[in-house]
C-alpha cells in the first residue's frame, strides 16, 4: 500500500478493524544465493493479537559468518529444529492466507527473500495479490525528525514493548507494535 496522506487514514482503519499479518524473517545472508533460516508471523484481528507463528528453516546453502553473528542461528541448530525450506513456505503461506494486509519492517528485503526461496525450490508465491505494508517507509513519512528509522530505534523512540533482537518473532512483534504506534494518531 502507498502511503500518501490520503491513504493514512484508510491504513489505520484497515489496522484497527481488519486481519493484519505482520512477519519477519532472517536469513543466511543478503544475497541471491541466500535463503531463508527462520520467519515468524503475528496475526492481529481487530487490532488484537489472535495468533503466532514461528519456524526454523533447515537452508540448503551455507550461513553467511557475519549472518550467524546478527542472529545466533548456527547450522547445527537449524539441522536440529528446523524444517524443509518448502515446509515452512507452505505453513506461512498458509497461516498470511488470501485477505490479510502483509506488514513487515523493510518489506521489500523479506519480500525478496520469500520470493526468492519460492523461486529456488519451485513453489508458488502466494503473496501476490496481498495488499503491503512497511514500517520503515510509513515511519519516514510520519516520523521525519528522527535520526534512523532502524527497528530499534523506532521502539525506543515510541516507546513499544519489544526488542529488536534479531529473533523472527520478537522481530515481528516489536513491528507491529511499532505499527500501532505509528497509527495511534490517525483517525
Amino acid at each position: 500500500m502507498r502511503i500518501t496522506p490520503a491513504t493514512l487514514p484508510l491504513l489505520a482503519a484497515r489496522v484497527h478493524t481488519g486481519r493484519v499479518v505482520v512477519f519477519d524473517t532472517e536469513t543466511t545472508g543478503g544475497t541471491a544465493c541466500d535463503e531463508i533460516c527462520q520467519i515468524a508471523a503475528a496475526e492481529f484481528v481487530g487490532g488484537t493479537l489472535a495468533r503466532t507463528l514461528a519456524l526454523y528453516v533447515h537452508p540448503t546453502c551455507p550461513m553467511n559468518p557475519w549472518a550467524e553473528a546478527v542472529h545466533g542461528l548456527s547450522m547445527p541448530f537449524l539441522r536440529e529444529h528446523g524444517i524443509a525450506p518448502e515446509e515452512a513456505m507452505r505453513r506461512f503461506f498458509d497461516f498470511v492466507g488470501e485477505d490479510a494486509l502483509l506488514v513487515a519492517h523493510n518489506a521489500a528485503f523479506d519480500l525478496r527473500m520469500l520470493r526468492m526461496e519460492c523461486a529456488k525450490f519451485g513453489l508458488c508465491f502466494s503473496c501476490d495479490g496481498i495488499d503491503t505494508c512497511d514500517t520503515l517507509a510509513l515511519s519516514r513519512r510520519l516520523c521525519k525528525d528522527l535520526p534512523n528509522h532502524k527497528l530499534a530505534t523506532l521502539i525506543e523512540a515510541l516507546g513499544v514493548d519489544g526488542v529488536n533482537s534479531h529473533d523472527a518473532l520478537d522481530d515481528t512483534l516489536a513491528c507491529a507494535g511499532v505499527l500501532f504506534k505509528l497509527l495511534e494518531a490517525q483517525p
